[in-house]
């Protein structure tokens, strides 16, 4: 077996250096915009069919499910309407003119991915995932009370933060209200409730025992179906892939079909949801007629997120870099805003403002100013900041992490919490930018190291508290 990986590592890098060679070498020629996305679409299977079918990462791992990630957002849009001639016309903002130097920069950040995935599975002896622990011994009561309570205190916040925005009239808020009234007022229980909600139930789900994983699915649910009511599709999925994610970690088995239908439904779902979600709350009637749902209209919904970065490489280039401005913006966030009196950040610069809000305010200043948002690019971040170079080399550390990431993942309850409160605010940056990560991966963070020194701390307690009394009942005896 020795002798065999010995041979085959090499081989599957030699082959790789081999397609990217290629891959690079056809993109430096002009080519047209099917072309152009033929070939990221092509190179966007070789990575997952490598991935998964060579080195032998679960589908359900970080860096798997980042991969698939990434390609959804950024050729949901582009595939369909090249390969199969999807309508494209309702897109208003989509030129389709240049596409294919938007294809190019994600097919480095494919390449340069896949690289990351190899160099880091093959610079260990085996390139299977290492698990140090069974599953079945992956508990931890502390992990899963704490958690459950910060749960809960998210929810509450939630709760009391939306009704806060409208007293009167939060039944009838739209989605798109929503953002207007949290800009306008003080957001910070609205926002930090989901946050929060979401970090507890990552760290309750790395606390709790297959059995009670019954607990924790019923939250995640009830939590899941709440989010995708008010209209928050990203946060909803993401906290139920993450549960899930943990769940098949530590052994918990779905049936086949599972995530088949969980695929089914979200296709209708999705593009149901964006047109309920600008309903009146309390006027939401589910009569949505799935005649003219089109089975594409949820991953060119989700490919919208190439706009943000068609629109950042039109208006960015060697002359105007952020220089990584944009990673300290989101570094600055991760301190709360715990002032008495909040006031509204309106005042704020261009060149203060965070990428996703930026590139709205450069390409569709109307949606800007009623606080609305196109989102942003895992591409056009790194782009931005250094341009192709800074694309070569964030995704080929976010590559490399992930998969240090899964190899530590089982060694305990607290790595596996560790590992689900970084990849779940990870996995959101594949359409958002970095200010949507360090803050919730920072705190969420805090709390699991906090919760590993109280519950040290009592444990050390408590065995000094048995010592001394063994002592004194002994010399008593």
């Amino acid at each position: 077996m020795g002798s065999r990986g010995a041979f085959v590592k090499p081989a599957v890098l030699m082959a790789w250096v081999c397609i990217a060679i290629a891959a690079i070498w056809r993109i430096q020629f002009r080519t047209s915009d099917f072309g152009a996305v033929f070939l990221a679409a092509l190179m966007l299977l070789i990575c997952l069919a490598i991935s998964r079918y060579v080195v032998g990462l679960p589908y359900i791992s970080g860096p798997m499910m980042y991969l698939g990630l990434l390609g959804l957002f950024h050729l949901g849009l582009v595939v369909p309407w090249a390969l199969f001639h999807y309508d494209i016309s309702n897109v208003s903002w989509f030129a389709p003119s240049d596409i294919s130097r938007v294809m190019s920069l994600i097919i480095y950040a494919l390449v340069a991915y896949q690289f990351g995935i190899l160099i880091a599975l093959y610079a260990r002896q085996s390139p299977k995932l290492a698990l140090s622990t069974s599953p079945a011994n992956l508990k931890a009561g502390d992990l899963l009370a704490s958690g459950s309570a910060l749960f809960f205190l998210g929810g509450l916040m939630f709760v009391f933060g939306l009704i806060g925005l409208d007293p009167t009239e939060y039944l009838q808020l739209r989605y798109s209200e929503l953002f207007r009234l949290s800009a306008e007022s003080d957001p910070r229980f609205f926002g930090t409730g989901i946050m929060l909600a979401a970090i507890g139930l990552s760290v309750a789900a790395a606390g709790a025992s297959k059995r009670q994983f019954r607990f924790v699915f019923p939250m995640a649910g009830v939590w899941v179906l709440m989010l995708l009511y008010w209209g928050f599709r990203g946060p909803a999925l993401l906290i139920g892939v993450v549960v899930c994610a943990v769940a098949v970690k530590k052994d918990v088995r779905f049936p086949r079909s599972f995530p088949w239908l969980i695929a089914g439904a979200l296709l209708l779902l999705l593009p149901m949801i964006r047109v309920t979600r600008e309903e009146p709350a309390a006027e939401r009637s589910g009569a949505y007629s799935f005649r003219d749902v089109n089975l594409f209209d949820a991953p060119a919904e989700m490919g919208a997120s190439i706009r943000p970065l068609m629109e950042t490489v039109a208006v960015i280039g060697p002359a105007n870099y952020w220089r990584g401005r944009t990673y300290w913006l989101g570094i600055r966030e991760i301190v709360p805003n715990l002032a008495l009196q909040w006031k509204s950040p309106d005042t704020e610069s261009a060149e203060d403002l965070p990428p996703n809000l930026w590139i709205t305010s450069i390409s569709d200043p109307w949606l800007y100013k009623n606080y609305g948002g196109i989102g942003f690019s895992a591409v056009a971040e790194p782009y931005m900041n250094f341009g192709v170079a800074g694309i070569v080399v964030y995704f080929f550390l976010i590559a490399f992490l992930l998969v240090r990431l899964d190899q530590i993942a089982l060694r305990n309850c607290y790595a596996l919490a560790a590992w689900a409160l970084v990849l779940g605010p990870l996995l959101w940056t594949t359409r958002n930018d970095s200010s949507n990560f360090f803050r919730p991966a920072v705190w969420g963070l805090l709390f699991v190291a906090g919760v590993r020194v109280i519950s040290g701390g009592y444990r050390l307690i408590r065995r000094s508290s048995d010592g001394n009394k063994g002592s004194l009942d002994a010399v008593e005896t």
